[in-house]
């Protein structure tokens, strides 16, 4: 089976997600390339993260974010251990990159055709997948989302389930539609959340230790024809945006940090 992936640029999380997702996923599935989209990293997005961090912890993050591009650079240089890019993560597993200005471009959806895709997976995809593009590919348009669906629709949900004081959290595999974070669940995986844990943490252990293998899991699925596609009802959903001063307040008040 041919997989296609819609990402976007990252040095956290999305590298290290594809990094493991690529060992753990059948042999018999193969990525024969990817879209990296413009993104959450952008300079009109600052004062959204200067609110959500202060100030301290922007630049450090922002230390932290060059740091991995130094790194990658090294690694295109002379080959280090570990992949610090999502570009550098598909670089490590010989995967050609193709990005579209536009994922609903009929051009890109005559490539995929042209590439034989079966299965597109939205892995953090920034734009908007229309109805041409989920019925383009065989086997559709998947996503992952890190939470229980269908609670926790929408951005930053490991931020939302710990300024909420829950307990619990997920990752989710599901069909998409055109609605957000919507279409029937192949995969759902609990996560514990532990008193010491950040957003950092969670999202590490959420969307890359357990999503790597919910994905994994639902291409396996997929392949096999063996899905019980589950349902996420409209009804049941909550949904989220980017954090107000109201929720970072909460969010500190619960003894919960970004790092």
């Amino acid at each position: 089976m041919n997989l296609f992936l819609l990402t976007q640029p990252d040095a956290f999380y999305i590298p290290k997600l594809l990094d493991r997702f690529m060992e753990e996923k059948p042999a018999s599935a193969n990525v024969v390339g990817a879209a990296v989209l413009p993104g959450e990293i952008a300079v009109e997005n600052v004062p959204d993260y200067l609110r959500l961090m202060g100030m301290r912890g922007t630049v450090l993050n922002g230390l932290d974010f060059v740091r991995h591009e130094v790194l990658d650079v090294l690694d295109q240089a002379v080959g280090l251990d570990d992949v610090y890019s999502v570009r550098g993560a598909l670089r490590a597993h010989d995967i050609l990159e193709h990005t579209p200005e536009n994922v609903n471009d009929p051009a890109f959806l005559d490539f995929l055709r042209e590439q034989n895709v079966d299965l597109v997976l939205s892995i953090a995809c920034p734009q908007i997948v229309r109805e041409d593009l989920l019925n383009c590919p065989p086997e559709g348009v998947i996503n992952i989302h890190g939470a229980l669906l269908p609670k926790y629709r929408g951005k930053l949900p490991s931020f939302w389930v710990l300024a909420n004081g829950e307990d619990k959290t997920g990752v989710t595999v599901h069909y998409m539609n055109e609605d957000l974070d919507d279409g029937p669940i192949i995969v759902q995986k609990e996560v514990p959340i532990r008193p010491g844990d950040t957003l950092h943490s969670l999202v590490l252990r959420s969307k890359v230790q357990y999503g790597a293998s919910a994905l994994a899991n639902a291409i396996q699925q997929i392949e096999s024809g063996t899905v019980e596609a589950e349902d996420n009802p409209e009804e049941e959903a909550t949904y989220f945006s980017f954090p107000d001063g109201r929720a970072i307040r909460q969010f500190r008040e619960r003894g919960r940090k970004i790092r």
